[in-house]
């Protein structure tokens, strides 16, 4: 059984060193616990439970406290800071297209938190981001435009 213990061994290490996910290196521990208790001269159901169990232990322990040393740290940028601005339409937002929003003299692309249409000019509120996407509610008063009398 050594040479199925150290296929599954070799399959694992290798698995693992492509994809680099911490899973598949604990069933390489438990293949490496399998040849010692084949070597002490144990049965081969033996074997297997020492497999399942070291395999299931490593995973279980040594995963999570290596993923938060290993985590690549999120990068945090000042895009948040947008949310609660106000922004004026520049190119016409609809349900089926995005439109473009200047806020704080960059343009983004926008669309409608409540899919309706918003025509460019208008004084939108930005209230989430969506990956490089605001989105976006027209604010109480509408337009920059004012329709006073001359």
């Amino acid at each position: 059984m050594f040479i199925v213990w150290m296929i599954i061994f070799a399959a694992t290490f290798i698995i693992e060193m492509f994809t680099v996910s911490l899973v598949s290196i604990w069933f390489s521990v438990g293949a490496l616990v399998a040849i010692l208790l084949e070597y002490s001269g144990l049965m081969f159901s033996t074997q297997i439970i020492g497999f399942i169990i070291t395999s299931g232990l490593t995973f279980l322990v040594f995963r999570p406290a290596l993923m938060k040393h290993i985590k690549t740290p999120k990068i945090r940028t000042n895009i948040d800071s947008i949310i609660g601005k106000t922004g004026e339409v520049v190119k016409d937002i609809t349900p089926l297209s995005y439109g473009q929003v200047k806020v704080s003299g960059q343009i983004w692309t926008a669309k409608s938190l409540d899919d309706r249409d918003i025509k460019s000019g208008t004084l939108v509120e930005v209230v989430q981001i969506e990956g490089v996407k605001l989105i976006v509610k027209k604010m109480k008063g509408g337009n920059v435009q004012c329709s006073g009398s001359s």
